[in-house]
């Protein structure tokens, strides 16, 4: 599934290219940040804070449009806030971790030029994620869940960014799965669904 997904995504790449004689290519380093939650995990917030990094590239199809499609590891997760903590005189004290691969595919939309090159933009697409670990704290109620969780993931994410300089971007999304990674079932761990979504701050380091 994965490796269909990266070919696909390529093959729109290569197919715009050849359509286009007036494109750019761009590719860029990033690092960042996951603020995320769980709808269905009984706890509130986006508490539980993850890595985010990977490359991007990056395929102009109009001087304000561009397709950007990102090779991410990305961390989510859930763990209850620091108020639910202290209301539940700290029995509330767990992490519960997933790492992904994502394969965000985006089309952004610029404005504000200045300098040469435009200052801001936002952006909309989907996103394949592709899970392949968890990690749990002690007392964490989801240690159990591993095989019962669903490995391919399908989000949509929106976004914004701001160029403070040419060759360097800073960008806020919000993701959320279409799907839950879990759904209960007789017999297993935990009684509801579980759906993610988390926002994320990023930079970006244009080569």
């Amino acid at each position: 599934m994965k490796l269909k997904f990266l070919l696909f995504s390529t093959l729109i790449l290569v197919f715009i290219h050849s359509e286009s004689q007036a494109q750019t290519f761009k590719a860029g380093l990033i690092v960042g940040l996951n603020a995320s939650q769980i709808n269905g995990d009984d706890v509130g917030g986006y508490s539980n804070p993850g890595l985010r990094t990977g490359i991007r590239a990056s395929i102009m199809l109009r001087d304000r449009v561009q397709i950007d499609t990102d090779m991410l590891f990305s961390q989510r997760g859930s763990r209850p806030s620091a108020s639910e903590f202290e209301a539940s005189n700290g029995l509330l004290n767990w992490k519960f971790g997933m790492d992904y691969i994502e394969v965000p595919v985006t089309i952004r939309f610029s404005d504000w030029y200045v300098d040469d090159y435009y200052k801001v933009y936002a952006k909309a697409g989907l996103v394949y994620g592709r899970f392949f670990r968890s990690k749990n704290s002690p007392g964490s109620p989801f240690r159990t869940l591993d095989e019962y969780i669903r490995v391919n993931d399908v989000a949509f994410t929106l976004g914004i960014g701001l160029y403070p300089r040419k060759n360097i971007q800073t960008e806020l999304n919000f993701t959320r799965s279409l799907f839950p990674f879990y759904l209960p079932e007789v017999g297993y761990p935990w009684s509801r669904a579980l759906v993610g979504y988390y926002f994320s701050i990023q930079i970006m380091y244009e080569i």
